[in-house]
């Protein structure tokens, strides 16, 4: 027999979990972003699909970006970042910035910056 007491802690903890897991899905910066043509991060192309950015733990560090793709799940870049500030020039709603490239090479993405977030997430790129 359940008593009336096991039932408002069962209820307790539900509620507790449920507010847990909103307040981590809403503190969290994790952005899906669709390309039609194949881009670059460091080492690797992203050819033409959707893929989450997430930054991994980012009440720590926050300097670490996941790439996924998003039908496979499967990583595609880890890779530590530098934050930077959105730029006040920086078209409204843009999430990433593209820097130069020749033809034929997929454009890199220099910086994602989260949705409604001022701060962004520069790609380290080495020589």
């Amino acid at each position: 027999m359940v008593t009336r007491r096991a039932l408002v802690t069962a209820a307790g903890a539900l509620i507790g979990l449920a507010v847990g897991v909103t307040t981590l899905a809403a503190s969290s910066r994790l952005e899906y972003l669709t390309f039609s043509g194949p881009v670059s991060l460091p080492g690797v192309t992203l050819h033409a699909a959707t893929y989450s950015f997430e930054v991994v733990d980012y009440r720590s560090s926050g300097n670490v970006v996941n790439v996924r793709d998003r039908s496979t799940r499967q990583s595609v870049f880890l890779g530590i970042t530098q934050r930077v500030d959105r730029p006040a020039s920086a078209r409204k709603g843009a999430s990433v910035v593209f820097g130069e490239s020749p033809r034929g090479i997929p454009q890199p993405i220099v910086a994602w910056y989260p949705s409604g977030h001022s701060v962004g997430y520069q790609f380290v790129y080495r020589p």
